[in-house]
């Protein structure tokens, strides 16, 4: 980079700026969720009592499949950080505006819920189920390299621009373009890894019926970032 034309440093910079300063806005809650996923991985096996309400609700979760993937996505993504907004009066009342971001930000992540449940079921055919050192350096490699820079966030990313399009059509050839990437994708790729590979460790030490309900408890707290910046105009 410090070969680089002052042109592409200039690039470089505005693609970064958006993420860092979303990273900056909120490093004290997300660093709050990163211990609190650290401590909750040590109290599980350390803890029978918590290990046998953990495997309840794997259970449930094993029963409901991917319908239950796509609403604990929805809710835990769209709906739980819209009512946060609203009793906190960052949005001015409950009105039909409301409703209809709460539900279209919970559709988004319900998508996107499924994607991860898919995408973790794949890596455990893959890597195995192992908790060793190496199988979750490798696992968390693979999906913030890979899944999430192709799949998840260009995923989200590109529902919400076609949301401030409104939902024409023509726009989706966009979404495959350099400049779609480089503009809204890349950007937002910054405060997700700042925040998921700390707690993408933690989820791949559980075991692999826990591994998607436990991302789902991180999830409310990164939507908050994620759903703030893509939203902006």
């Amino acid at each position: 980079m410090a070969d680089a034309p002052p042109f592409q440093r200039t690039a470089l910079r505005r693609a970064f700026a958006p993420g860092i300063a979303a990273v900056r806005s909120q490093i004290g809650p997300l660093v709050v969720i990163q211990i609190a996923a650290v401590m909750l991985v040590i109290a599980y096996y350390r803890s029978p009592e918590m290990q046998t309400v953990a495997a309840k609700l794997a259970g449930v979760k094993v029963a409901g499949g991917l319908l239950f993937s796509f609403l604990a996505g929805g809710v835990a993504g769209g709906a739980i950080p819209e009512f946060a907004r609203l009793l906190l009066r960052r949005i001015p009342r409950f009105d039909r505006a409301w409703a209809a971001t709460a539900g279209y930000n919970a559709l988004v992540y319900g998508v996107v819920g499924v994607q991860v449940d898919l995408f973790y079921q794949l890596q455990g055919l893959v890597f195995g189920t192992g908790n060793d050192a190496q199988t979750l350096i490798v696992k968390t490699a693979v999906d913030m390299s890979l899944f999430t820079t192709v799949i998840s966030i260009p995923t989200a990313v590109f529902l919400y621009a076609w949301k401030r399009r409104g939902f024409r059509f023509d726009g989706w050839r966009s979404a495959f373009s350099r400049r779609f990437y480089a503009k809204e994708v890349w950007p937002t790729l910054i405060p997700c890894w700042a925040f998921w590979i700390p707690v993408l460790l933690c989820v791949y030490a559980m075991p692999a019926d826990l591994q998607f309900c436990f991302a789902v408890l991180a999830e409310a707290a990164w939507s908050m970032v994620f759903v703030f910046m893509v939203t902006r105009p």
